[in-house]
């Protein structure tokens, strides 16, 4: 048995009951200082999936974010890239210059939903569940956004095949590319129970024990825009483990796709946020503070 299929034999076979997984998540939260935490919505959200997106609020992180020095050197490899989150990664990063190797199963279709192919954006045709077309992808990449996710309700191995096993893929592929940064999407409630995302704890702990500088990124119910009725996004709020979810843990609120990118995308160059774990919502009553502040308080 190679070495790969050890941990997946070993994680679904040894690692903790779910019930454990959340103390777990607290103690690997607690270390280094740090938490450890896709574009998978909850479902409220699911809807907004190919709805037109809308752009974060500007605030002060983002001022923060935009300076080109921070980025320099950095080539992002992003699993996931043709989704609702995932092209908000892609579109931010090539707004601040960042080279990007956007991942897909077709590479016409994606270039279809994807900014102008074209200097700074390559298309690589992949398949996270075939470890084998990995690896050629990620070449030259110094660090991987996951935001991937099962799309086919109907695919009962979905979540099996993509948000656990796929994940692992990249984890295996990152380590042998030399990869710097990693971060993953998976969700508020991803270690619940009977949360049909709870295979993204899977990843989450296989990553935590992968020897990668990582982040992990839990947001809330995503939306691509405002809903109807709501005048604001309001600022983004960043929670440590199972901070949200079922009582009596606090209500989880949403958040724009825009603004989770915009999170991604500042745990790839910030200090703080390695090896940390976050949940993020946003709030109308929260105050605007920088991206940096918020990965420093969890």
């Amino acid at each position: 048995m190679n070495t790969l299929a050890y941990a997946r034999y070993h994680l679904l076979h040894t690692a903790p009951t779910p019930r454990c997984w959340r103390g777990a998540a607290r103690h690997i939260a607690r270390a280094d200082s740090g938490t450890v935490g896709s574009d998978v919505p909850v479902p409220a959200a699911a809807a907004a999936l190919d709805e037109p997106s809308q752009p974060a609020p500007v605030q002060e992180q983002d001022q923060e974010a935009s300076s080109g020095d921070r980025f320099k050197g950095l080539k992002v490899f992003v699993a996931g890239a043709t989704g609702g989150t995932g092209r908000e990664v892609v579109t931010a990063l090539r707004e601040r210059g960042v080279p990007v190797v956007a991942l897909a199963r077709d590479a016409a279709a994606a270039v279809r939903k994807l900014p102008e192919v074209g200097e700074g954006l390559e298309i690589v045709e992949g398949d996270v569940t075939q470890f084998g077309t990995l690896g050629p992808a990620l070449r030259g990449a110094n660090a991987v956004v996951v935001a991937t996710g099962t799309s086919d309700p109907k695919d009962p191995l979905g979540p099996l095949n993509v948000d656990f096993n796929g994940t692992l893929n990249l984890i295996e592929a990152a380590k042998r590319a030399g990869v710097k940064r990693f971060v993953l999407v998976t969700s508020i409630g991803a270690d619940e129970l009977f949360n049909p995302l709870n295979l993204f704890w899977g990843a989450e702990l296989a990553l935590a024990r992968s020897g990668l500088t990582f982040t992990v990124v839990r947001p809330g119910g995503l939306k691509s825009r405002l809903r109807q009725g709501e005048s604001s996004a309001g600022n983004i709020v960043f929670g440590r483990p199972n901070t949200y979810g079922f009582p009596p843990l606090r209500k989880s609120g949403s958040i724009l796709r825009s603004q989770v990118a915009e999170v991604i995308i500042e745990a790839l160059v910030e200090d703080a946020a390695k090896d940390k774990v976050v949940e993020v919502i946003a709030e109308t009553s929260a105050p605007a503070l920088p991206l940096a502040e918020l990965f420093a308080s969890v």
